[in-house]
C-alpha cells in the first residue's frame, strides 16, 4: 500500500541520516570546537520529527544548545563530504562562520541552503490577521445604506390610535347626530317622471 512504503521510505531515510551523522561524528566535532569553542559536548540523536541528525552541547552559563545537520548536508558532495576529500575547502570556512554567528541561538539548524553563496536569514512573513466584523450577505454586496449586508429589523406595531405608517388610512371621523359621518351631507336623488294612479292606466 502507498502509505505503507511511504513509512517504509521514512524510516529509511532516518536511520541514514543517523548512520552518516555518526559516522562523520568526529568531523562535526571538530567544526563545531573551531566555531565555538566554549561548548562541551553531551551526546547525540536522531530528531524523528525532523529528521536531523542532533548533537547536544552543554552551555557554560547553563542550559544546552542543539546543533541539527540535515541529511542532505551529510550526504551532498558538496557539503561535508567536500570537507572529508580537501581540509581546506571553502565550504569549511563558510560553515564555520555560519556557526559562529549563530552563536546566541538555543537550536541552530544546518541545512543545504543556509550553506549556499549570498543567503540571507530572514524570518517568515506574518500572515495577514483575519479582518473583524459581520460576514458578507449571501448573493451579493451588501446593499446601500445598510452596514455589512445586515437585514433590517422587522417593523414594530403601531399602538393603538396611530396610524401603522405612510399612507395607512387614519382613524374614520366621529358620527354626527342624525347618523351622518362628520364632513359628509346626504344626498337624496330626485326621481323624475309622472306619477301613475293607483289603477289603470295614465288618463289624457
Amino acid at each position: 500500500m502507498p502509505s505503507t512504503k511511504m513509512f517504509r521510505d521514512r524510516v529509511v531515510s532516518m536511520e541514514q541520516t543517523f548512520e552518516k551523522g555518526e559516522k562523520h561524528l568526529a568531523l562535526l566535532q571538530g567544526l563545531i570546537a573551531e566555531a565555538l569553542p566554549d561548548l562541551e559536548f553531551r551526546e547525540y540523536l536522531l530528531d524523528h520529527e525532523h529528521d536531523t541528525f542532533v548533537m547536544v552541547y552543554g552551555v557554560p552559563a547553563g542550559g544546552e544548545k542543539r546543533i541539527r545537520w540535515t541529511r542532505m548536508v551529510l550526504y551532498d558532495a558538496e557539503r561535508i563530504p567536500a570537507i572529508i576529500e580537501d581540509a581546506q575547502a571553502p565550504i569549511r570556512a563558510r560553515l564555520v562562520d555560519f556557526l559562529r554567528r549563530r552563536a546566541e541561538r538555543a537550536v541552530i539548524d544546518v541545512t543545504f541552503r543556509h550553506l549556499e553563496d549570498g543567503w540571507v536569514d530572514t524570518p517568515e512573513p506574518r500572515k495577514p490577521k483575519p479582518r473583524s466584523g459581520p460576514p458578507p450577505r449571501p448573493g451579493g454586496p451588501a446593499a446601500p445604506g445598510r452596514r455589512g449586508g445586515q437585514t433590517p429589523p422587522p417593523p414594530r406595531p403601531s399602538p393603538p390610535g396611530r396610524p401603522a405608517g405612510p399612507g395607512a388610512p387614519g382613524p374614520a371621523p366621529a358620527a354626527q347626530p342624525g347618523g351622518a359621518p362628520a364632513g359628509k351631507r346626504r344626498r337624496f336623488r330626485r326621481r323624475r317622471g309622472r306619477r301613475r294612479g293607483p289603477a289603470g292606466p295614465p288618463t289624457a
